[in-house]
């Protein structure tokens, strides 16, 4: 809920992702109508403790399932929220006690792709989900000086004599590195990146967040300068819907300044398509490889299907896709060159979903007023008339009894504000139906309508107070957690600095 106040973290507070890694385009730069749209779901998931969350819970009660969707909403969120956090409560494994979390799943990643690069096969493929498309990004990106870090005493010792460990003349500091050295791995052992990307042949994203990324924690996400060990041939596709809120057109990450890639390699490039995964809000985010309902002879040209031949036959999937037709009810939609010239192409799609995320907002008001006004304002009435019993009979065993009225004073000038409202709006009501005697199913109409318009008005104000206070609270840790990090390694930083030639490799922060 407190994201919209954000200290966006896009610094590089290690030397060695500076040496070696560059930022991607426009990174931290998080406009002013981005954070509206965050405090906008800010207030509606505030707004779910009170009506999703209350429904849930009294489904479970009666051993019932709970709402669709909401399981998935709460693990996609929770799992943003453990890799982009520096410190895990309750600790981080045991395998890396000083680490981020990330650190670990990122473990996974790296050892997963040198045992399929080990592996000999002719060719292998990533296809990466979401937030998964963060790991995958650091995985391909990382640096080849730390890409021992994440191997376990078995996996670098199965190495030895491959191709694929190396060894650099030019020291570095094993002791100013993320994830840290282990002690099997040699101070100037490497894995060498051309050898592990020989037979990759393309990365496949789909509801890609790397540009929401971009904007927040764009230290997480680094491009490493050496972009280059890829093959001819390797492709990157991304595809997202425009009705996902999470999927984007990736921009900032595509190479257009860097230098040629030398002879023999490539680099990686995003190929943009927008596609009709699903038209409902949040279940198109994970609709992607589902077969949507198209045309019949569009079958073909479902994402599924195209990356089922991409991975047996090989080839260029990016001629398969933009070779398909775009039509009204087919799975791919018509793009352009550029994100500018797509987005009108793509409007009525994107409007749809601005729509559908008001129509959320106005279901989540009505339900919070609903369960506030018959389920949390009689159960803290009936907690304020027990506290009050326990609280005179207290006092009256003490030997106080004169309080009782001045209580009953106090607590009478606590009511609930929408009985406040109802008893105005009853008044005018009945005004209504002295001049409008035939029309009294319309007067109630427009009582009921005015009682929710003014309850709902307030439970708006008082979520967004509410909201923007927990901003303000995430803004200074925030805040104080980034410069801390800029304190804990300035030293590191500054004694590599007085000493020429030293470099301190790191992974993404």
């Amino acid at each position: 809920m407190s994201l919209a106040g954000i200290v966006t973290h896009n610094d590089q507070y290690l030397l060695g992702a500076l040496e070696r890694t560059r930022p991607p385009r426009h990174h931290g730069k998080l406009s002013t109508k981005n954070r509206v749209r965050m405090l906008y779901i800010s207030v509606l998931f505030g707004f779910s403790a009170f009506s999703v969350a209350l429904i849930n819970m009294i489904l479970k009660r009666l051993d019932f399932s709970p709402l669709p969707l909401t399981a998935t909403i709460v693990n996609y969120l929770s799992a943003v929220k453990l890799y982009s956090q520096n410190s895990r409560a309750g600790g981080s494994p045991m395998d890396g006690p000083d680490e981020p979390p990330r650190a670990a799943i990122r473990r996974r990643m790296i050892r997963v792709m040198i045992d399929v690069a080990k592996a000999g096969y002719e060719r292998w493929y990533i296809l990466a989900h979401s937030l998964g498309t963060i790991v995958a990004w650091n995985g391909l990106m990382e640096i080849q000086q730390a890409l021992p870090n994440y191997l376990d005493r078995e996996c670098w010792n199965a190495l030895e004599g491959n191709r694929l460990r190396g060894i650099v003349r030019d020291p570095f500091d094993v002791d100013a590195m993320m994830p840290n050295r282990p002690v099997w791995v040699g101070p100037n052992e490497i894995i060498n990146r051309d050898m592990l990307f020989e037979k990759f042949r393309g990365v496949l994203t789909y509801g890609s967040p790397l540009e929401r990324f971009c904007a927040l924690w764009s230290a997480m996400i680094p491009i490493n300068k050496t972009e280059d060990p890829f093959q001819p041939g390797t492709e990157w596709i991304n595809v997202y819907d425009p009705t996902d809120p999470v999927g984007t057109w990736l921009e900032d990450f595509n190479p257009k300044e860097t230098p040629p890639p030398q002879a023999g390699r490539t680099t990686l490039t995003p190929h943009n398509f927008p596609c009709r995964a699903s038209p409902i809000l949040l279940l198109s985010h994970i609709s992607y490889l589902n077969a949507p309902k198209g045309a019949p002879d569009d079958s073909n040209n479902y994402l599924v299907n195209q990356v089922a031949q991409w991975l047996v036959e090989g080839g260029s999937v990016v001629k398969k896709v933009a070779g398909a037709e775009p039509g009204n009810k087919t799975f791919w939609m018509p793009r352009g060159k550029t994100e500018h010239a797509t987005r009108p192409l793509v409007a009525c799609r994107r409007n749809w979903r601005v729509i559908q995320a008001g129509i959320a907002g106005l279901i989540l008001t009505w339900l919070t007023v609903l369960s506030l006004e018959y389920v949390v304002f009689p159960f803290l009435k009936l907690v304020k008339g027990t506290i009050f019993m326990i609280v005179t009979a207290s006092l009256a065993w003490l030997g106080i009894p004169d309080f009782k009225p001045k209580l009953l004073k106090i607590l009478a000038y606590a009511p609930p504000i929408p009985s406040t409202f109802s008893q105005h709006l009853s008044a005018v009501s009945d005004c209504l139906r002295n001049h409008l005697p035939l029309w009294t199913w319309a007067s109630n109409l427009v009582i009921d309508a005015t009682d929710f318009l003014i309850k709902a008005v307030l439970l708006w104000i008082a979520m967004f107070l509410v909201v923007v206070v927990a901003c303000l609270i995430h803004y200074r840790v925030s805040k104080r957690e980034r410069d801390n990090l800029h304190v804990r390694f300035a030293p590191k930083k500054k004694h590599a600095e007085h000493e020429p030639g030293t470099l301190t490799p790191s992974s993404a922060p």
